[in-house]
């Protein structure tokens, strides 16, 4: 159904919808996707592009109506960053450069409130709805954790209840969702892979490699906490990086490991550029190379437990190392991650004793063969492919993300209870390192 009657009702007939409707309608139009360098953080407006398609391409077994009353779910299919721009809203440089807004816009939550008091989200409050919401904590709490001087002057969450109304009861997909269990209310999170350029990054695992670890990373973090879950670890995430920083530093033979300390790197600019991919081209950091040219690939923490950097090393063919005890893994276990990556708890990785320089030499050639052969199968299925035609075997070797996300929302109308955000320490269910 097209909400444009409820827009134009809602906004007095504003031109702007138009702009928008005509940019949901091709992705690729948006003027402002060159703010990505093609490769933005989100995988919204690959959702935006090819959720419909996919779903149409399970036709019987998926039926697209027109009536949210004859639906089992709800899809609400916005395009959070694109309709926020189209109807004014002032987005910052590093919003652009990510392709996602940390909290969405008054023209967006006007429309979520025409929402919450239709009939049909009213009958079960919401629970059979799906929207797409990168990181609902950043709706919830933004102005509560990012230092007041660091916030944008015009805040867009006029109700925070109402917005709570929302994201404590729908089902959401997107990225990662921080908050503590306790607060997640009767909401469901349906985790989905950050978006990577696959026609960038892609390369065969089995290529030669000329460094045993590729690692580019910040030694040092912001000092406030973007993920409420994060703030109960046992484990400091900046004493986690300089850990890893001093093993590699200190146990790397000449030539051995391609390491960058990008805080070193943003320096020069005050750190003003850290969301900026091409200031990292000007300084000679080539991620795409990092990952195309080492073997291993240490994924510890970002801001929160996840990172996009696990999802360039598995496209990259560069084995994750991952050291983030919570990192979610998405479509697992549809997806099986184990054979392909490596999983050092946190707690090991801080123990004195330990080296990942020393234990990632000592891994068997046979286990690191298998493991390249394993990544080359699962890289679809984290993938999102706007030219790629739907698969009729979702969860096969060649399936792609959207493939899986499908078959996740498919489970969710069977089974409401299911948990689809998995952290690793849990999938895995017990320490691999020997």
């Amino acid at each position: 159904a097209s909400l444009g009657p409820v827009a134009r009702a809602l906004f007095g007939g504003a031109a702007w919808w138009d702009t928008y409707e005509a940019w949901a309608a091709a992705p690729a139009t948006f003027p402002l996707a060159s703010r990505t360098a093609g490769d933005p953080e989100s995988p919204a407006a690959a959702v935006q592009a090819g959720l419909q398609p996919a779903l149409e391409a399970r036709s019987p077994q998926i039926e697209i109506v027109g009536d949210p009353e004859d639906a089992d779910l709800v899809l609400w299919n916005v395009w959070d960053i694109a309709l926020c721009l189209a109807s004014g809203h002032q987005a910052e440089d590093w919003e652009l450069a990510k392709g996602r807004l940390a909290q969405s816009c008054e023209a967006h939550f006007a429309l979520l409130a025409w929402l919450t008091e239709t009939p049909r989200w009213r009958r079960h409050h919401g629970r059979d709805h799906v929207l797409f919401v990168d990181f609902p904590y950043f709706w919830e709490s933004y102005t509560h954790f990012k230092p007041k001087p660091l916030l944008p002057l015009h805040h867009t969450v006029a109700d925070m209840q109402a917005v709570l109304r929302i994201t404590r009861n729908a089902t959401m997909i997107g990225v990662e969702d921080a908050r503590l269990r306790l607060h997640r209310g009767a909401s469901t999170f349906v985790a989905v892979p950050y978006f990577v350029n696959s026609s960038v990054y892609q390369a065969l695992a089995v290529q030669d490699r000329e460094h045993l670890v590729g690692f580019a990373a910040s030694s040092e973090l912001y000092n406030w906490s973007s993920c409420e879950s994060c703030d109960l670890d046992l484990v400091n995430n900046s004493g986690l990086r300089a850990k890893i920083f001093e093993d590699l530093k200190t146990h790397c033979a000449e030539g051995e490991c391609e390491v960058y300390d990008l805080t070193q790197i943003l320096s020069s600019s005050s750190g003003k550029q850290r969301a900026n991919m091409s200031f990292y081209d000007s300084a000679d950091v080539s991620f795409v190379k990092v990952v195309q040219g080492a073997v291993f690939c240490p994924i510890p923490r970002g801001d929160s437990w996840t990172s996009k950097r696990l999802f360039m090393a598995i496209l990259g063919g560069c084995i994750p190392v991952v050291l983030s005890d919570a990192i979610v893994l998405p479509f697992a276990p549809a997806t099986d991650y184990r054979g392909a990556m490596l999983l050092v708890p946190e707690a090991r990785m801080m123990s004195p004793g330990f080296s990942l320089v020393a234990f990632l030499r000592s891994q068997p050639p046979r286990k690191v063969a298998a493991m390249q052969a394993r990544l080359a199968c699962i890289r679809d299925s984290i993938t999102f492919r706007p030219d790629c035609a739907p698969s009729a075997g979702p969860g096969a070797c060649p399936g792609s993300a959207m493939d899986f996300l499908v078959a996740s929302l498919v489970h969710l109308a069977h089974h409401p209870r299911e948990i689809f955000d998995v952290p690793a320490s849990q999938y895995w269910r017990s320490d691999p390192v020997p």
